[in-house]
C-alpha cells in the first residue's frame, strides 16, 4: 500500500494565507476622486457614455461590456497564473488582484482608444466649438439655438452652427477618462 505524507505545517501557512484572500476584492473604473475641471465625476460620463442617455440624445456607446466580452478569457488567465503564483508562495493576493487589476484596465483603456463609436452630433460639436467663450452659457435655450441653426444650414466658420471644431471624438477629446481609468485592490 502507497504511504502519504502531509506537511502539516505547509496545510497550515496555506490555510491562513486563503483566509486573507477571503476578503479582499478588485474593483476597475474611476475613483471617486476622478472629476473633470467642473466637478462632473468621471464615473458619470463613462456610465452616460457605455450606456447611453435618451435624455440627453446622447447614444449608448458601449467600451466597457464589448471589452469584457472579448477579454475575459485572457483575464482568466492571468488569475489562474497567480493563483498558481499564490498557491506556490510566490506572490500575495494582493499581487495577484493588482495583476488582473493592470490588465482589465489596460484593455479596457485600449477599447477606449481605439474602439469604433457613434459620431457626435452635429450640434454637440458646435457646441464643443463655443463652450469656452464666455457670450456663451450651455443651456437648452443655446442648444435649440445650435440646432436652429443647424438646420438653418447655419454651420459655417463664425456661424452658431460651426462644425470646424477639430476633435469630433466621442470618448477621446480630452483624454481624461483614460488617464483616470484605474484599479483598486480592497
Amino acid at each position: 500500500m502507497a504511504r502519504v505524507t502531509v506537511n502539516k505545517t505547509a496545510l497550515t501557512n496555506l490555510s491562513k494565507a486563503m483566509e486573507g484572500a477571503n476578503n479582499k476584492s478588485l474593483q476597475v473604473g474611476w475613483l471617486e476622486s476622478a472629476k473633470y475641471d467642473d466637478g462632473t465625476p468621471v464615473a458619470g460620463i463613462a456610465a452616460q457614455n457605455e450606456y447611453g442617455n435618451p435624455k440627453l440624445s446622447i447614444p449608448p456607446r458601449p467600451f466597457i461590456r464589448p471589452t469584457i466580452e472579448n477579454e475575459s478569457e485572457s483575464w482568466a488567465g492571468v488569475a489562474d497564473q497567480g493563483a498558481k503564483a499564490f498557491l506556490s508562495g510566490k506572490a500575495s493576493i494582493t499581487q495577484v488582484l493588482n495583476a488582473i487589476g493592470l490588465k482589465s484596465s489596460a484593455d479596457i483603456k485600449n477599447s477606449i482608444v481605439n474602439g469604433s463609436f457613434v459620431e457626435l452630433s452635429p450640434i454637440t460639436i458646435a457646441l464643443r466649438k463655443i463652450r469656452n467663450d464666455d457670450k456663451y452659457k450651455i443651456g437648452g435655450a443655446l442648444v435649440g439655438s445650435v440646432a436652429s441653426a443647424i438646420a438653418d444650414g447655419q454651420t459655417g466658420a463664425g456661424q452658431l452652427g460651426d462644425q470646424s471644431f477639430g476633435n469630433k471624438d466621442p470618448l477621446r477629446e480630452t483624454g481624461y477618462m483614460i488617464a483616470t481609468l484605474s484599479h483598486e485592490v480592497f
